[in-house]
């Protein structure tokens, strides 16, 4: 630690910022305790899901923000556009990602408390734990906060019509626009904490962490609706004196002041007491219906046959069970809602024109869109919440886990590539006919198989069985861009060259299946090699405990 950092610990940890957390009910010797117990856990690697506490991660989003930041300004200012138009820009900008990220903190730290079932029989107040837990979104405050305008703020000063105070300004009304979504965060999952049973939270608090995505997913549509319902909406004019307006504009301003302040108070109260409870109850019912279980033994049965019958219904039932109640696997696929409404949106934006009559056709992305799906979840497949549990595989014979990646590739063809095309079958039957319609299917499917093939190897071991490592969004950016062009340069080929001619595609059909099964033989090979290596180093790390205590 240098003298600048040693100098920056002593003046924030003194008597003067003590005396500010005890007029919040916060116990500062307890609270610095529990900020450091976090660091150091973030620093042995057993508390990595945090943007905040992950440094590496968080520079590199921050670089990536600023150069973005920095191109839109710069294209602004030689466009000459009006100070208005600049700042509202960037503050929409930094206040959507803000929001974004500071709703995902947020809910990782209250809904999802590892460490708080041990701390809770601890003299610590909810005041205490929640600012320790809560701290390290100062620290995306202060990261992200710059990296989306102190580029823009210094660059705005070229503008037009700019005074000399106004990169001060935009610097301070970005840094007070963050402050209050941290705040409205924490007021938000308050309330939540408060209302919902604990059984519950954990589900309601990933469905208000994917509401910014679901809500620009489908901001496009709401003028669709409204026109289709007949429906005339005027914001902002109504014929009401300026007395009422303002009457009413101030008690809706307290209204939401009043929302906040109770909301931060509900934070503080018996929160450790709820903790237990919400870390216990179950993200869903476990089920055993006979139904479920017949499936889920004839997709075994296809996968593995009749040697690895037993391990690939295992694997088929792991992940079955898993996918739907690991916090840490369901928060990581919460970006990927965007590209899972796909089959749903194509169905209403390109089934009624056919690829094959000419005229371009949105069903030309349904295969490209599975395969992004594929490519998100075989890269967070092996991240889970209870990673810690995986010490039971060590128990049985290398021999399983033939079969056991064999139960996991069919619960992903089955669920990600089977059911999809069944639906969307369904619907071109009657839209396009039975021929285009099984002659598109047939080419979707290979190419999702194709996709799943490729992807498969990127399983990096066990299947929720690693910590999650925040810092691996900055490395798979790159690759999604290059996917994203070459799958645009395949939908345009398809659309120009390949759907002009049915036989050309079913041969095309043909050779992408064939390559399918033969990446997938590959794949399923790389993939038990990868458990095998992660198993084998877990159980070398388990050999070490008995060295560090001694």
């Amino acid at each position: 630690m240098n003298p600048l950092e040693r100098w920056f610990r002593a003046a924030v940890r003194g008597t003067a910022v003590s005396r500010l957390l005890r007029r919040f009910d916060i116990d500062p010797h307890r609270y610095w305790l529990l900020t450091d117990l976090f660091s150091e856990l973030t620093e042995r690697r057993e508390m990595f899901g945090h943007l905040g506490r992950d440094g590496v991660s968080l520079r590199t989003a921050s670089l990536f923000y600023s150069v973005l930041t920095g191109l839109i300004s710069l294209v602004q200012v030689l466009l000459g556009v009006s100070t208005r138009t600049y700042i509202g820009t960037f503050l929409g900008l930094s206040g959507f990602l803000l929001f974004t990220i500071l709703l995902s903190e947020t809910a990782n730290s209250l809904v999802n408390p590892v460490e708080g079932v041990v701390l809770a029989h601890q003299p610590i107040n909810g005041a205490t734990y929640t600012a320790a837990k809560l701290t390290h979104l100062l620290r995306v405050l202060a990261y992200t906060v710059p990296a989306l305008n102190l580029i823009p703020a210094l660059a705005g000063f070229f503008l037009p019509h700019a005074t000399w105070s106004y990169p001060l300004l935009h610097f301070t009304a970005a840094s007070l626009l963050g402050l209050l979504l941290a705040l409205c965060c924490c007021a938000l999952f308050g309330w939540l904490i408060r209302l919902f049973p604990p059984a519950r939270l954990k589900i309601v608090g990933q469905v208000a962490e994917s509401a910014p995505l679901l809500l620009l997913l489908f901001a496009s549509n709401v003028t669709r609706i409204f026109r289709a319902l007949d429906l005339k909406v005027r914001l902002g004019h109504f014929d009401l004196p300026p007395a009422t307006l303002h009457a009413l504009q101030a008690a809706l301003a307290v209204l939401a002041l009043g929302a906040l302040v109770f909301g931060l108070r509900a934070l503080s109260g018996d929160y450790l007491v709820r903790v237990s409870a919400i870390m216990h109850a179950r993200g869903a019912k476990a089920s055993a219906r006979r139904g479920k279980t017949r499936l889920a033994a004839f997709i075994a049965r296809l996968a593995g046959g009749a040697q690895d019958n037993q391990p690939a219904r295992a694997g088929f039932e792991y992940v079955r069970r898993l996918a739907f109640r690991d916090w840490q696997f369901r928060r990581q696929l919460i970006p990927m809602l965007p590209f899972a409404s796909a089959p749903v949106v194509l169905l209403f934006t390109g089934a009624r024109k056919s690829p094959f009559e000419g005229p371009f056709s949105a069903m030309h992305i349904l295969p490209h869109a599975i395969g992004t799906i594929a490519f998100f979840i075989c890269t967070v497949l092996a991240f889970g919440s209870d990673y810690k549990g995986n010490w039971i595989f060590l128990c049985v014979p290398n021999t399983t886990f033939h079969g056991f990646v064999r139960g996991v590739h069919a619960f992903l063809c089955f669920s990600l590539i089977v059911i999809p095309h069944a639906a969307v079958y369904a619907v071109l039957l009657y839209q396009w006919g039975p021929r285009d319609a099984s002659i598109f299917i047939a080419f979707s499917l290979a190419a999702s198989f194709f996709y799943l093939a490729l992807t498969l190897p990127l399983v990096e071991g066990l299947p929720f069985g690693q910590p999650v490592d925040t810092s691996r969004g900055a490395v798979l950016l790159p690759i999604m861009i290059g996917c994203g062009l070459v799958m645009s340069m395949v939908v345009a080929l398809q659309h120009y060259v390949l759907f002009h001619s049915r036989p050309l595609v079913c041969a095309v059909t043909l050779l992408t299946a064939t390559a399918a099964v033969i990446l997938t033989r590959r794949g399923l090979d790389t993939f038990e090699v990868a458990i095998r290596y992660h198993l084998g180093q877990t159980s070398q790390e388990s050999t070490l405990l008995y060295k560090e205590v001694l």
